[in-house]
């Protein structure tokens, strides 16, 4: 995995913990806004910006810029999202993007698309339906929400640690009070996974957090599906990998649970088993429909009320957008290649 450019992490979360404080009271609601947790139950795929891959979607997609694919797969209606068509571009369906050329995207078993901007008044590069109903949330929406939920998972918490790297190693973690195992990994340690064969125990655990300080590392490592969870071999749909600080992600290989990387562009050369979050992707390996199944990974205590969580996150996508801005001016040094 490559990983380029990052923001300093105290700053981010001293910055969030701001706008919890100022940005709930002066927030006006949003006309649409979207839960995290519902959106990863829904979507295979979340992307801010434009989107290509060679390799399939087992689920729904959701795109905010330009679009080129292969095939969009829907095999049963519970995979269908709610409102939403199974591919919404919020751009253009065409047949070359990020200088990835393919054919027309299918849509299997009867899919429908929704396309923001039409290529062409007559084609739409789309095998499969096309439905004319807005969305009920913009990418927008989904920017702030995903911006937002990567910052807190942030702040959450370290209750684990890595072994010393050894063959066949064995990570096992120690989920807190409420069932929510966390994983803070500096780069190092990235890079050190990589090193050796390894699998998860997660010890009972609803869900691992695993927040990745990656600023300018390289990591790569085959997963294998070796996920224990109370003696039975998990696909990672209880695992988030938050990438909190990267602009720049590449997977060498397989990798299980969802990837959260809300300003980076990921590039994939192997599959991913779960969701897909990220500015842009360029792809090669397909995305399985194995959707985050952890639950919430805050305490029911510190949660907050629907009101105060739609202006919370208002608030804190506010803030998100003003740093991505100002990612040059906080590290002179940094490389962004989301502007490239």
């Amino acid at each position: 995995m490559v990983v380029e450019c990052a923001m300093s992490r105290s700053l981010r979360l001293a910055l969030c913990l701001v706008a919890l404080g100022g940005g709930i009271a002066s927030a006006a609601p949003a006309p649409a806004t979207v839960n995290p947790l519902v959106a990863l139950d829904e979507f295979n795929a979340i992307i801010y910006d434009n989107a290509a891959t060679t390799s399939d979607i087992e689920g729904a997609a959701i795109v905010g810029g330009n679009f080129s694919g292969a095939s969009v797969f829907t095999s049963s209606s519970a995979l269908t999202p709610k409102n939403y068509a199974d591919l919404t571009i919020f751009g253009s369906a065409l047949t070359t993007v990020n200088k990835i050329s393919n054919n027309d995207i299918n849509l299997d078993n009867g899919g429908t698309a929704y396309i923001g901007r039409p290529a062409t008044k007559n084609a739409e590069h789309i095998n499969g339906k096309v439905i004319k109903t807005t969305p009920p949330a913009t990418i927008s929406a989904f920017q702030t929400a995903f911006d937002s939920f990567s910052a807190a998972l942030d702040g959450l918490k370290s209750t684990s640690s890595l072994p010393t790297p050894g063959n066949s190693e064995v990570i096992s973690v120690t989920p807190a009070s409420d069932g929510v195992a966390v994983l803070d990994i500096t780069s190092g340690q990235l890079e050190s996974i990589g090193s050796y064969a390894y699998s998860f125990n997660l010890n009972k655990s609803k869900s691992l957090i695993i927040n990745v300080d990656a600023s300018a590392t390289s990591y790569k490592v085959d997963f294998n599906g070796n996920y224990n969870n109370q003696g039975e071999l998990s696909t990672g749909e209880d695992i988030i990998w938050n990438f909190y600080n990267a602009t720049s992600v590449t997977l060498g290989t397989q990798i299980a649970g969802t990837i959260l990387a809300p300003d980076a562009n990921v590039t994939n050369n192997n599959a991913i088993d779960g969701t897909l979050v990220a500015a842009s992707w360029t792809g090669s390996g397909e995305l399985h429909n194995d959707l985050y199944a952890g639950g919430s990974p805050f305490s029911p205590s510190a949660a907050p009320e629907p009101t105060i969580w739609v202006l919370m996150l208002a608030g804190i996508g506010g803030l998100g957008l003003i740093l991505r801005r100002g990612r040059k001016s906080l590290r002179p040094g940094c490389k962004d290649t989301l502007a490239a």
